[in-house]
């Protein structure tokens, strides 16, 4: 699900190698996803995008794993699939990826953007102590791409980890976001927490989003490019 060939963690597979791993899983032409995990739904996100950007229909459950099991709903262990007529085995067929233009970014893009030679919205979906530099990052230096707004991903989520109502997610949004501006391009810092949050704006209908795969960890690696600390 990963490039292991990338310079950075978590990099987005070329779409023929993604489609040959989700194969492998089952999902073929004319099958539906349903991601969730339980880490507060950034990695269902991530796939979801993934799959999306290959014209795979996806969709996320809310709250993930601890909503289902909170839910009382029936629970596999083991080899069991709980799905009465699916089988363990995964049902084999042909998977044909389509890409779709607009859903990835590179450094270019991002630095052209953060210079304003071109138009854009750079978007930080790190808690707020990664994107004013005042917490610790594992990444090569602290703070974020000049000319970035902040909108942490997990703040777009309630204490159940479902994402908040509607109008309460658009408030949210809103005092980082305006209408006018766009496209929007996410990063964090390793390309997940963004999908969360590129998930959020998909719910409120906003379709000019772009994801900056290599997020901070590949900008931060590069002397080169600048980063700012504060609000």
């Amino acid at each position: 699900m990963s490039d292991q060939g990338a310079r950075y963690h978590f990099a987005v597979p070329a779409p023929e190698a993604l489609a040959a791993a989700l194969q492998r899983l089952g999902v073929r032409d004319g099958s539906k996803v349903v991601a969730y995990d339980s880490g507060g739904g950034i990695w269902a996100a991530r796939l979801w995008w993934m799959l999306r950007s290959i014209s795979v229909p996806a969709a996320v459950l809310d709250g993930g794993w601890q909503a289902w099991e909170a839910g009382g709903h029936p629970i596999a262990r083991g080899d069991e699939t709980g799905g009465g007529e699916t089988s363990a085995t995964p049902v084999t067929g042909p998977l044909t990826p389509v890409p779709r233009s607009g859903m990835w970014t590179g450094i270019e893009t991002v630095r052209a953007v953060s210079r304003g030679e071109r138009p854009g919205t750079l978007v930080c979906a790190l808690p707020p102590g990664g994107f004013d530099g005042s917490a610790p990052t594992r990444y090569s230096r602290r703070g974020h791409i000049p000319g970035s707004l902040s909108l942490p991903g997990r703040g777009l989520l309630d204490g159940t980890g479902r994402f908040l109502p509607a109008a309460e997610l658009a408030e949210r949004v809103g005092t980082v976001l305006k209408d006018e501006e766009s496209p929007v391009i996410l990063y964090c810092g390793g390309g997940i927490s963004a999908a969360g949050a590129a998930l959020a704006l998909t719910l409120l209908g906003r379709q000019d989003i772009t994801l900056y795969d290599g997020s901070l960890e590949e900008w931060s690696r590069d002397p080169s490019q600048p980063l700012a600390t504060g609000t």
